[in-house]
């Protein structure tokens, strides 16, 4: 008992070190100013459109992606490292992200009211909705938080200044709503979500005091879309050419889904080809290498890439007779990029499979 007075306190005289930073701060009327215009090149998605005066901070889209949707509320306080989302909806297709500010002196509940009534309208129907505690305690630092670079509206290229308002848009709100709909259509199910909270400061400075009485406005529409195949399979004689020249190879054909180390049927063709490249050269033995992006926590990136290496390892010995011997796998997550991860294209070309000579 003793133990959580004394954490109470502290965390009491935080908030209050934190609230009389933010008094002291002033708004920044060159922050101000890019809050007041949309992002060049970007707009509305027509199923949802924009609460009336609102403006478009930040867009991005994504041809094919995989969101992560909350379909519960979540569980734990900001602080606990194993605060989670009680049930979260997986989807993918085209994912297109707006990141809105609307004006002050509206509450969050006219804004969120005015884009689910929107959705209602064009036959969305809830799956989930919550509003303030119903949500959960740690509902804001799961949903939107300025260090989880995977949750930023961040395009490619954005200004310094407009990138320091997406990052700092979520950092401290009140009166949190949310809802996630879906609408059936012949070409497979559409999802939208909504989430919106008040602006009260945050600890960004003059950046937070411009924000401050601002809701921010947070739109996700994942669309039905068939993923592009552009990766082609690697043959056996390519692959002997490239590791007789380099020692490695790196594979994009061998497909998992996120966040998951079972193999995709259609990884088949690439798995032959390698088991082709390994009966022809008995004498070989190599690693199984996986590898992810930067996005996510080390210690868990490295465990899946070790997953994926592994399975990937069992599936030549199991479907295709190579002895388990002859393969080691192992894992490597982000640890050794073949580019920068802070763009999609750089992300997209680590995340792969590797063999390499022992």
């Amino acid at each position: 008992m003793l133990k959580k007075i004394a954490l109470t306190t502290v965390l009491a005289a935080c908030a209050a070190a934190q609230g009389a930073a933010i008094a002291l701060a002033q708004a920044n009327p060159a922050y101000v100013a890019e809050m007041n215009r949309d992002q060049a090149g970007a707009g509305d998605h027509p199923l949802v459109g924009r609460y009336g005066g609102a403006k478009l901070l930040s867009q991005t889209i994504k041809a094919f992606e995989e969101l992560r949707l909350p379909s519960g509320p979540a569980e734990g306080q900001p602080w606990d490292n194993n605060k989670k989302f009680s049930q979260l909806l997986t989807v993918e297709g085209k994912v297109t992200r707006s990141l809105y500010v609307a004006p002050t002196g509206r509450s969050t509940l006219e804004v969120f009211v005015n884009l689910r009534d929107a959705l209602a309208a064009k036959e969305f129907a809830p799956v989930f909705e919550c509003a303030r505690e119903a949500c959960g305690a740690s509902f804001p630092a799961l949903k939107y938080a300025w260090d989880n670079k995977a949750a930023l509206v961040l395009p490619e290229k954005i200004e310094a200044r407009r990138k320091a308002l997406v990052e700092a848009i979520f950092d401290r709100t009140k009166d949190i709503r949310y809802v996630l709909m879906k609408k059936e259509t012949p070409q497979g199910a559409v999802y939208a979500a909504v989430y919106v909270g008040l602006n009260e400061g945050g600890t960004f400075g003059d950046i937070s005091a411009s924000l401050n009485g601002w809701p921010g406005v947070l739109v996700e529409v994942v669309e039905p879309r068939v993923m592009e195949r552009r990766i082609e399979t690697i043959a056996a004689a390519e692959i002997g050419k490239t590791l007789s020249a380099q020692g490695r190879i790196a594979f994009y054909g061998i497909f998992f889904d996120f966040d998951r180390a079972e193999i995709k049927p259609e990884s088949e063709p690439q798995l032959a080809e390698m088991a082709r490249y390994l009966k022809e050269n008995p004498a070989l033995r190599v690693f199984v290498i996986g590898h992810t992006d930067n996005r996510g926590q080390l210690t868990y990136n490295v465990g899946l890439s070790e997953r994926r290496a592994q399975a990937v390892a069992a599936a030549l010995s199991a479907r295709h007779g190579i002895a388990p011997q002859r393969l080691t796998p192992r894992g490597l997550g982000p640890l050794s990029p073949l580019a920068s991860n802070r763009s999609e294209d750089g992300q997209a070309k680590n995340r792969r499979v590797e063999m390499v000579e022992q």
